[in-house]
């Protein structure tokens, strides 16, 4: 696995380890036997001459297999630096098996399972050394193990415990600012899946869309989140900007009209148009009329405003239970504080609440957000009261703190280590999100960087595919599998361009490389029924075909493929089936892409209507 830690060229000397055993083990020709192998091991060691070195080991476990474990530590390091992570691994687990105190042996066993890509078994070791000596390396280690199994607000609590004693603060600052990248990403995606075409599902992709300077279409998702929410400050505001970019002046200043009149304590709020980005305009897409769906929102009124008018309305709804039966004032004063931005008082307020509520905590953490102390946010999220409320406006906080907490992160990392192979890369993935060509350019500069880094050469790779350039995109993968022969994402994109250029027979053993270590890859599976098919094994293609529907049914186009491969063998049923189920599907999907466009257009022609008669 990438970014696992380097071992020094000169291993741990253990000497002094392995010389210091009970003597009544050690016979004097043991001992004599030992230390000429041993000396001779360290010296070929210096020398970068593995191959020696792991003889001589050998010649020690061979004549004494049980009397000094730490030998096995000692050659299966040298396995490790000479890249031979199985032969690593079954050493290490030997070394274990007659003394699972090695604190060395069970670190890098467990870097040996990550760059195998078998975290599961790398996660018992490291848990093990971290515990019983905690180091940045261990825990580096154990960030990633947990960042592999997808346990990423694990991951981010292990990547920050090295940060400070760190000699690679860049590559720290990276994995914990992508650790709450990915979380904040697997949050969006579970809260869009369980509210689709909601409030939080638009004002969601709104934020994502204007990060990405797409701001026409960051535009249309605020005013479709503003519709659904129309009490809520907090659109309108970024509304008025997006549409300011745009050159829509009249919208712009009719979304910040309501922005003033929800928050009435910041009545002289405006837009400094020099500080907006420039270069856009409202001319591509469907037509929308943003001026007629402001005015049509529902009026705003000065006598019913919501308590914290930059909070959604489910939010707002339970706080007005709690002022409603609010004995102590603390509701209140926390409130009122709040509104009118006295971040202190209001948490303070606040926190003389019992515990046992949500509502208080999330309030708190809220209020941490809005004055910028995110790691305060996230320990106030992480309070039991909070923790177990899954609600979509708890969760689209939690979003958003992790959001911030990524951008801090990765802030500091451009800030700190501009040149770094990081900081490039990280570069790189920032223009390529917003489709800009420059993308290449840091992907090179940081592979200039670090040669050894793997995923900087697989977005490069990915870059090429999605300019048809395979040749080149080939290269890339085939660098990153000489650093780590098991790297899956490398090897998956080979077997895959060799199959998109016709020859299975080359791309197949590196699509069922991966499918080997992943059953359940639903794309690998469908590489691979493409190989069967090219290499005229239908029977096997279907069925490969069929497993990759089965493990994810939004591959859609797979119905088209088995729809015409029933066809060429004469099953018209079958393949009308498929045909039939692909066409529905994919009349499914483009029905989400084009719901808002088409309500606006029925807005309009029912406005027409009302209007003609």
């Amino acid at each position: 696995m990438s970014g696992t830690m380097r071992v020094p060229a000169c291993i741990f000397v253990m000497a002094s380890l392995l010389l210091g055993q009970d003597p009544s083990k050690l016979t004097p020709e043991a001992r004599s036997f030992i230390e000429v192998h041993f000396l001779a091991a360290k010296r070929a060691e210096a020398d970068s001459d593995f191959a020696e070195a792991i003889d001589e080991y050998r010649e020690i476990l061979k004549k004494y297999p049980k009397l000094v474990p730490a030998v096995y530590q000692n050659l299966g390091l040298v396995y490790y630096l000479a890249r031979k992570y199985e032969a690593a691994i079954e050493t290490f687990r030997e070394g274990i098996q007659l003394d699972p105190s090695m604190v060395g042996a069970r670190l890098f066993l467990g870097t040996a399972y990550l760059d195998t890509e078998q975290p599961d078994k790398a996660l018992p070791h490291l848990e093990y050394a971290q515990k019983q000596k905690p180091t940045t390396e261990s825990a580096t280690a154990l960030g990633l193990a947990y960042s592999a199994l997808r346990q990423y607000d694990k991951a981010a609590q292990y990547f920050k415990f090295g940060l400070d004693s760190s000699e690679q603060k860049d590559k720290q600052l990276y994995f914990i600012g992508d650790s709450y990248l990915k979380s904040s990403e697997r949050v969006a995606n579970i809260l869009a899946e369980k509210n689709p075409d909601s409030k939080y599902d638009h004002l969601l992709a709104a934020k994502i869309l204007e990060s990405q300077d797409r701001y026409q279409m960051a535009a249309r998702e605020y005013l479709e989140a503003g519709k659904k929410d129309p009490f809520n400050a907090a659109i309108f505001s970024p509304l008025a900007r997006m549409l300011a970019v745009l050159g829509l002046d009249k919208p712009s200043e009719l979304a910040l009209a309501r922005y003033r009149q929800l928050m009435v304590v910041d009545q002289r709020a405006t837009l400094d148009a020099s500080k907006l980005p420039k270069g856009q305009t409202a001319d591509v897409g469907p037509k929308i009329d943003y001026e007629g769906d402001l005015k049509a929102l529902p009026p705003v009124d000065a006598r019913n405003l919501p308590p914290l008018p930059m909070l959604n309305s489910d939010v707002n709804a339970e706080l007005r239970k709690r002022l409603s039966s609010d004995r102590t004032a603390k509701w209140k004063a926390g409130t009122d504080n709040l509104l009118h931005a006295r971040w202190p008082e209001g948490i303070a307020a606040l926190e003389g609440i019992p515990p046992a509520d949500w509502l208080r905590d999330y309030l708190i953490a809220t209020a941490y957000l809005w004055r910028d102390e995110y790691h305060k946010a996230e320990e106030t999220l992480g309070r039991q009261a909070l923790k177990s409320q899954t609600s979509p406006s708890v969760q689209m906080l939690v979003w958003e703190v992790n959001q911030q907490l990524s951008f801090l992160h990765f802030n500091r990392l451009l800030d700190e280590f501009p040149q770094s192979a990081r900081a490039h890369f990280l570069k790189g993935r920032t223009l390529d999100a917003q489709g800009n060509k420059d993308a290449e350019a840091e992907y090179q500069a940081a592979i200039a960087a670090d040669p050894a880094q793997s995923e900087a050469r697989i977005a490069l790779a990915d870059f090429y595919l999605s300019n048809s350039k395979y040749r080149e995109a080939l290269a890339e993968c085939q660098k990153a599998l000489e650093v780590n022969n098991y790297f899956s994402p490398a090897k998956i994109r080979i077997g895959r361009i060799y199959i998109q250029l016709r020859d299975p027979q080359k791309g197949m053993p590196y699509v069922q490389s991966v499918l080997k270590t992943d059953p359940d890859d639903a794309q690998a599976r469908a590489d691979l029924a493409r190989g069967f098919e090219l290499l005229g094994e239908v029977d096997k293609a279907i069925a490969e075909y069929q497993r990759a529907l089965a493990l994810d049914p939004s591959l859609n186009r797979i119905h088209y493929v088995l729809g015409r491969i029933y066809r060429k063998q004469g099953k018209a049923e079958l393949a009308d089936n498929e045909f039939r189920v692909f066409a529905q599907n994919e009349a499914s999907e483009r029905a989400k892409h084009l719901t808002s466009g088409k309500q606006l257009q029925e807005n309009q022609a029912d406005k027409s209507g009302r209007a003609s008669h």
